[in-house]
């Protein structure tokens, strides 16, 4: 999204505060297909709400080298697997990730938003456990 483009372009090239880290969260709204537009932000975002349900905590200085993109499309740098607290009483359907800048819902901005490769909802229950392999990608 826009939004999460001017955070980019706040690092580099202007010198911006920089981010010492951001923050994994869930989605349910949007569809296990489709992610929100360039115009959309934050508002447009519907994160999960099940039992025991944290953002996780991304270190900048965590996140791997950049590296070609698949099948040449670009640039990449991935983070290890981050794993979410196991599920309460109430679950969800998730239908992808999205990265946030702070941690609090109230005035933060959505880096980037992306469904899991394989384009399917993932439906968490009582005692499931979801992890996530986040990978943010420039492409040409």
């Amino acid at each position: 999204p826009d939004e999460g483009l001017d955070v980019w372009l706040g690092q580099f090239p202007k010198n911006d505060t920089r981010l010492t880290s951001c923050y994994l969260c869930l989605f349910t709204s949007q569809s296990a297909s489709t992610v929100i537009t360039h115009a959309q932000a934050m508002a447009d975002i519907t994160e999960t709400a099940c039992t025991n349900y944290a953002r996780q905590a991304l270190a900048t200085a965590t996140w791997g080298a950049l590296a070609e993109r698949p099948t040449n499309l670009g640039r990449q740098s991935t983070y290890p697997q981050v794993t979410f607290p196991t599920v309460g009483a109430s679950g969800a359907t998730i239908n992808g990730f999205f990265i946030s800048d702070i941690l609090s819902t109230t005035g933060d901005k959505c880096i980037g938003q992306a469904n899991f490769d394989d384009t399917t909802a993932v439906p968490l229950m009582t005692n499931d456990v979801i992890k996530v392999t986040p990978t943010l990608a420039l492409l040409h």
